[in-house]
């Protein structure tokens, strides 16, 4: 049996047990819970610091990247690409011969600079030829170092600098009339282009006088017959000098007054000559040229002469001669009516020909670089030797031309 004291004892006992549980459970749990609250500091500490250290590693990167851009941007802005060029689109109706659409042309220029130091152009030709295929040529292709202020080095195929015409008027939409000058086209008196390299440049001006120049060392052209059967100067640049030494020369031009302009062009060295037997032989090759030019108020006044002359050589059953052409251009541009009559005298002297050319054109110019040409062309071959050949056939002539 229990006694009351017994009792007490158990009571006194067991609350005292109960609150040491109590007091053991609730140390433990605040325990627990501090560390907890520990571990997740420790952990969210240990992820901060990965954290940061990853941004910090970001931040280089888009440093680097754009320190990177900044150089590209900067090269970027010293480059520059330009895309030119023209098209032209002919008929012609020639005596003793149906009129026809006679040429059809594109040539695309490409420009490339890099900043004052470097600069690239070139013009690629395509034409449809009378068996409805297309010709591709490259006209040319030069890249030029600016060496400094007055001087440029120039390497590549080049359009030739001796004279004016063939480097500077001979695109349709710069040309006043629809066709060449005698002489001046392919395989005529003028040297057409080189392979090789050339210094050019201007001048400082001289008592109010401004100059330019020009001069190379190229391949040499050759001599021979062409597939008409006509003794031709090839001049239209080629990656050899098929045996012949190298051709040099070049071309002073001055201003005297504002819009004129006088040229002197010379050139020396060695054309080759392939003959039956495929044996290679060189003869003597001279070059001389003079140019005018002189624009007042709505006049235009060109004019030039220009000479080949090809040594002789035992060897070969071909004369040397004297291949020589000239031509003098006067047109007047209108204002108000945007006519522009053009009036041109050539000849063209060869050991196998005497021509003379008179042309008489008519322009209506859309824009200054948009323009629809007709000309008619009145030709005689002084000598009578190709009185059956087109020398002495007239010519009336369209063109529609435009520059971009």
């Amino acid at each position: 049996m229990c006694t009351l004291g017994t009792h007490k004892n158990f009571i006194f006992e067991y609350g005292f047990n109960s609150y040491k549980k109590e007091k053991i459970m609730k140390s433990l749990i605040i325990g627990t819970t501090i560390s907890v609250m520990l571990s997740s500091v420790i952990v969210a500490s240990s992820i901060e610091s990965s954290t940061i250290k990853q941004l910090q590693k970001d931040v280089e990167a888009l440093k680097l990247r754009d320190i990177q851009m900044k150089k590209e941007f900067e090269g970027n802005a010293m480059s520059g690409f330009q895309l030119a060029g023209y098209a032209s689109f002919d008929y012609t109706d020639e005596q003793n011969a149906d009129g026809s659409f006679s040429s059809v042309q594109f040539s695309p220029i490409f420009h490339y600079q890099y900043g004052n130091v470097f600069q690239f152009e070139g013009e690629v030709e395509f034409t449809i030829n009378s068996e409805g295929e297309t010709d591709t040529e490259l006209e040319y292709a030069a890249g030029t170092f600016f060496i400094n202020d007055y001087m440029g080095l120039q390497i590549g195929k080049f359009l030739s600098p001796v004279g004016q015409f063939v480097q500077n008027l001979h695109p349709s939409w710069i040309n006043k009339l629809p066709s060449a000058p005698l002489g001046f086209g392919h395989d005529g008196a003028a040297p057409s282009a080189n392979v090789g390299i050339a210094l050019r440049g201007g001048l400082p001006k001289i008592g109010g006088i401004r100059s330019n120049y020009a001069l190379f060392i190229s391949n040499a052209p050759t001599f021979g017959i062409a597939a008409d059967g006509d003794v031709i100067i090839d001049t239209s640049a080629k990656t050899t000098s098929s045996g012949a030494s190298k051709t040099w020369g070049g071309r002073y031009a001055i201003n005297p007054v504002g819009n004129m302009e006088i040229g002197i062009s010379a050139a020396t060295g060695k054309i080759a000559e392939t003959l039956a037997s495929d044996e290679e032989i060189q003869r003597d090759y001279d070059v001389f040229g003079t140019d005018m030019m002189y624009n007042i108020n709505a006049f235009s006044l060109k004019a030039e002469y220009i000479q080949q002359k090809i040594g002789e050589n035992a060897l070969s059953p071909l004369e040397g001669g004297t291949w020589k052409a000239w031509y003098t251009q006067l047109s007047y541009q209108f204002d108000r009516i945007k006519l522009e009559p053009v009036l041109r005298y050539g000849a063209y002297d060869n050991p196998e020909t005497n021509r003379n050319q008179w042309t008489l054109g008519l322009n209506y110019l859309f824009s200054n670089n948009i323009m629809a040409k007709i000309a008619y062309e009145i030709n005689t071959d002084e000598d009578n030797a190709a009185i059956d050949s087109s020398a002495n056939n007239n010519r009336f002539l369209a063109q529609f031309a435009f520059g971009f």
